[in-house]
Order: structure tokens, then sequence, then C-alpha cells
């Protein structure tokens, strides 16, 4: 986990670096450091020189800044001058998918919990995100997450503690990780500005619920609570002006070792074997709605 997260920062360091450039325009109509050669209804063409050599190359509008009329008083771009951008800056996203538990079995277990922890390892998951960019490419979101895991077994029988049967019917296990925090978010528009593609780094709050239900009736109630960390790549397609869809690969973890046990209405605290904890790594896969503007 420690490399993982070292390798994560520093992708966010680079990226960092990556800044746009932008076309200005003057207020009496002629470009700083280029010549612009062609104005059409979608891109402006101009050329510039670099390194001794001239280029021609083309923005597209949604790439240039527009500034107040008459804004300068002379060609030149004061000392004060501030980039007044136009970019989207809020984003709202809703997802859902599927999901698959990283943590591996414990060795040794009885095949038949075995077949049924296998079953347990996949499910199903919904997040809500609302982000806030104060430049093009770089902003924060907020995030709450919920994935759900469960299973059910018929012809279950219960033992006493002397070995000897004392029930049988269907069991049901039913796991909830919950997940609220706040991540660092990084995107990229392609050239007309309708599409991009986005990273999101955060740590958060993580819980941990799991219910085991006989015949209809709660068994027992296992609670934890630990620190979660969050890592997603994702490409979002705009279909209007503030609306779309997108698509996102994320890895979401965290382990516990205390927890919290109720049966028979009794609550007590536990703590796992020495050197064993409950791990909550999940690699999820989601599509769902976007809103920016």
């Amino acid at each position: 986990m420690r490399k993982f997260l070292t390798l994560i920062i520093c992708m966010f360091f680079l990226i960092n670096k990556l800044q746009a450039q932008d076309l200005i325009v003057t207020s009496s109509g002629d470009s700083i450091n280029c010549t612009i050669t062609k104005i059409a209804k979608d891109y402006i063409y101009f050329t510039f020189k670099h390194n001794a050599e001239i280029r021609n190359t083309l923005l597209h509008v949604s790439q240039v800044n527009v500034h107040q009329k008459n804004y300068f008083s002379e060609p030149e771009i004061p000392a004060n001058y501030v980039f007044k951008a136009k970019f989207p800056r809020f984003r709202v996203a809703i997802d859902g998918g599927w999901q698959y538990r990283l943590a591996k079995l414990p060795s040794g277990m009885d095949p038949f919990w075995q077949e049924h922890y296998k079953k347990m390892k996949s499910g199903f998951h919904y997040d809500i995100h609302a982000a806030y960019f104060f430049t093009d490419n770089h902003g924060i979101e907020v995030m709450w997450s919920q994935q759900f895991f469960s299973n059910t077994l018929r012809d279950v029988i219960l033992f006493d503690e002397a070995g000897n049967p004392i029930a049988s019917g269907i069991l049901k296990e039913k796991t909830i990780f919950n997940y609220a925090g706040a991540n660092y978010i990084v995107r990229f528009f392609n050239s007309k500005k309708k599409n991009y593609f986005l990273m999101t780094f955060g740590l958060a709050y993580m819980g941990y619920v799991d219910k085991l239900i006989f015949n209809d009736s709660e068994f027992s109630k296992m609670t934890a609570a630990t620190l979660g960390v969050n890592f997603g790549i994702g490409y979002d397609i705009g279909i209007s002006e503030e609306v779309g869809i997108g698509f996102k690969l994320s890895f979401m973890g965290g382990s516990f070792s205390n927890y919290k046990l109720t049966q028979g209405g009794i609550t007590s605290n536990e703590t796992m074997p020495e050197k064993t904890s409950e791990g909550l790594g999940t690699v999820k896969l989601s599509v769902g709605l976007r809103f920016n503007k």
C-alpha cells in the first residue's frame, strides 16, 4: 500500500507541472507573439516563431480566453494581468457499477465456507461526486460511495458449543462498505473542450458493516471504521454543453483489526488475531451521468 501511494503522489506532482497555453488577443485586434492568419467558425489559425522556425497551428475557439473590451490601453500585457479563462467550474457525477474485493481468503478454510466467501468477493456500488475546479485542469471534490456484497446459503445447520445441532434454515450474509471523503482531481480536455480525461486521488472515512441473517432474523452484526484511500482514472463524454456520460476505473482500499460484534443484543469490542486484519481493497468499474456548469 505504501509503494502504491508513493507512485500516485509522484504522478500527481508530474501532472501538476502540465499547463495549458492560451492565445492572447489585445484590444487593438492583434496578438501577442503570434500572427492571426484566419478566423473560422470554430477555429482560429495563426503562425508563431519557435527556435527560429515559423510554425502554423490552430486553436479551437473554446481554448481562447475572452476578455473585457478595451481592457488594454496598450498592446502589451500589463504586469498585473490575470488570465480569465472560461471553463466549467462545477461537476456532479453519479455512478454505478460492479466491484471485486482484492483481499485473499485464508488458507485451510473449509470448502463450504470458501465457496461462500468467493461469491462474497463481487458486488455492486454507487458513487456520488461533487467537484469545484479552481483552474481549467485542477480541482477538489467531495464524494460518497457505498459498496454492497451478499450471498445466501440454504440448508445451514447451527451447532451449540458442545457440537449438537440446534437449528437449520437459510443463512444470508450482507456486507456494506461506506466511504465518505475528499479528492484532488485533475482533468484534461480534448481540443473541442467537450470530452475530458480525469484522475482522482483522496483519503476518507471508511466504514464496514457485516450482518448474518438466519431465517430472516439478525444473528450477528460486525462493525468497524478505518482510514480509506481511493484512486481513479476516467473519461467523460459530453452529450451537450452541460450533460455527459462517464466511464471510470478506480481502486478503493483500507483495513482494520479492531471491530464491534453484536450477538444476542450484547455488543463487545473485539480484536483480530495478531498480524491479521480485514482487507477492504476493491477494484471498481463504473458508468454514470455527468453534469457540468
